[in-house]
């Protein structure tokens, strides 16, 4: 049986509204004790928006790596919301869609280091509205087959963590029929 760690003490090196970094000196299982750095972030959701055979992608700028980028629509979950309204909230204003049908599909932990929680919804039954982007975000909304998503899969022009992962599932549940 695995046996867990024991949290000695812990300092927070940095602070800031998108994420914080913690040095916490913790008590192995084995009695040593080591120092493991931490970061804490926001939950948050990524949004697989089907329109018949066609997915909802949005090329979008990121500054840190300076180009464009093929994602879907992604935001974090603020402070009070679910999941849920956070996907409803960020397809609106991502893309101006509204889903009439919306389920969450899968979750997981995107870094290591950090407890933080990505969830993935599909969303149906869209209707189409204007976008309400924030000043930062260009965003750019495209209608990709699945055929095509799976060449920018393969040809590794697709390269954001949450999306290939939302893809790759939603690939398999079709080929699995559902």
């Amino acid at each position: 049986m695995m046996k867990k760690w024991k949290l000695i003490s812990t300092e927070r090196l940095y602070h800031s509204q998108h994420l914080s970094l913690f040095n916490d000196r913790v008590m192995l299982p084995t009695g040593g004790k080591i120092t493991y750095d931490r970061i804490e972030t926001k939950d948050f959701v990524t949004i697989l928006p089907v329109i018949g055979n066609k997915i909802v992608i949005v090329e979008i700028f990121r500054y840190p790596a300076n180009r464009l980028g093929l994602e879907l629509p992604s935001g974090n979950i603020e402070k009070g919301e679910t999941p849920r309204a956070c996907a409803i909230r960020e397809l609106k204003e991502e893309t101006g869609y509204k889903a009439g049908k919306l389920r969450m599909i899968s979750w997981f932990q995107p870094w290591i280091r950090s407890a933080h929680k990505a969830y993935i919804f599909h969303a149906e039954k869209l209707t189409k509205g204007a976008q309400k982007t924030d000043e930062i975000e260009q965003i750019e909304v495209k209608l990709l087959s699945t055929n095509e998503v799976r060449e920018k899969l393969e040809n590794n022009e697709i390269t954001h963590a949450p999306t290939i992962i939302a893809l790759q599932k939603f690939l398999l549940m079709l080929e699995r029929g559902g």
